[in-house]
C-alpha cells in the first residue's frame, strides 16, 4: 500500500517518548503494518485500537497480539473518502482518544485535518466524532513542512491553518530515509500536535473555514479581491467579499500572506 516501515528502535523509541502515552489513555495506531510500534503502545496505554486495511497485514498483527487484551484490530482505510473519518474507526473509539502511528504517507495530510475537524465538532457536542486529544506520528519531511508552516513560507497552506487555529504543533526529531524500510526517497520527522479546545472554541464554524481556505488557496498568488472576483463553488464572490471587508483584512493580501488568526475571522464574519 506504498507505506515505508518505521524499524530504527531508537526512533521508535523518540516516537513513544514524544507521545507520552499514559496508562489511561487510549490509542489509536493508523497502518500498524508489522505490529512493531503496536507492541510498545500495548504495554503503554489502556487500550489500543489500531486500524490496518492491508488483508495480510491484518491477519499477521492477528496473530502476533490476537489473545493480547488491550489490543482491537479494524481492517479497514481509517478514511471515508477525503473528508470523513471511517464511522466505524470513530464509534471504536471512546470520547476522548491520542493517536500514535508511523502514517501512511499517501493519506498523512487529509487524515491529519479531519482528525483536528472531528475534535472541533466533538469539543461543540457532536456524539458521532470524538476529540484526538494528542496526535504524534512519523510522516514524510515535506508534510511536517506544511504542518510547521507560517503566512509568507512556500509550504503554508490550508493544513497549515488548521493546525494553528485548533492545536499546538511541536516539531520533533528527524528521522532518515535509512531508518525506513523499504527505503523511501525522502526523509522523515517526528511531529506532535496537541488539540487546543480553547483556542478552536473561537472558531465558530468549521465548515465555513474550510470553504475560506479552498476558495483562496486555490489561487493562492492572488490578492484577496481578485479571488473574491473569481467566486468558487463553496464561497462565492458576495460572501468572501462581504466577509474580508467585515474582518478588516486587507483584501490587497495574498492568500499565503493572510494569517490563521484572519483566516479565522474572515470565516467567523456574519453574513
Amino acid at each position: 500500500m506504498g507505506q515505508c516501515f518505521l524499524f530504527d528502535k531508537n526512533l521508535l523509541g523518540k516516537l513513544l517518548e514524544t507521545a507520552e502515552v499514559s496508562a489511561d489513555q487510549t490509542v489509536l495506531e493508523v497502518g500498524p503494518g508489522t505490529g512493531s510500534l503496536t507492541e510498545e503502545l500495548v504495554r503503554r496505554a489502556r487500550q489500543v485500537l489500531a486500524v490496518e486495511m492491508d488483508q495480510r497485514l491484518a491477519e499477521l498483527l492477528r496473530q502476533q497480539l490476537g489473545d493480547v487484551p488491550n489490543f482491537r484490530l479494524i481492517c479497514r482505510d481509517v478514511l471515508a473518502g477525503k473528508h470523513a473519518l471511517s464511522p466505524e474507526v470513530l464509534s471504536a473509539l471512546p470520547p476522548r482518544a491520542v493517536m500514535v502511528s508511523n502514517l501512511p504517507y499517501s493519506i498523512a495530510t487529509p487524515l491529519i485535518a479531519e482528525m483536528l475537524r472531528s475534535s472541533w465538532r466533538a469539543a461543540g457536542g457532536a456524539e458521532a466524532d470524538r476529540i484526538f486529544e494528542r496526535m504524534t506520528f512519523t510522516v514524510q519531511k515535506e508534510v511536517a513542512d506544511r504542518l510547521i508552516a507560517g503566512p509568507g513560507s512556500a509550504d503554508y497552506g490550508p493544513v497549515s491553518v488548521l493546525v494553528r487555529l485548533l492545536g499546538e504543533v511541536r516539531p520533533g526529531r528527524a528521522v532518515p530515509a535509512s531508518a525506513f524500510w523499504p527505503r523511501p526517497k525522502v526523509d522523515g520527522q517526528i511531529v506532535r500536535i496537541d488539540f487546543d479546545a480553547e483556542s478552536a472554541s473561537a472558531v465558530s464554524d468549521i465548515d465555513a473555514l474550510a470553504a475560506v481556505l479552498s476558495a483562496c488557496f486555490t489561487h493562492r498568488r492572488k490578492q484577496l479581491s481578485s479571488i473574491a472576483r473569481l467566486g468558487s463553488a463553496t464561497c462565492g464572490y458576495e460572501r468572501l467579499r462581504t466577509a474580508v471587508e467585515r474582518a478588516g483584512v486587507d483584501p490587497a493580501l495574498r492568500a499565503g500572506q493572510v494569517t490563521p488568526e484572519q483566516y479565522r475571522d474572515i470565516a467567523n464574519a456574519p453574513k
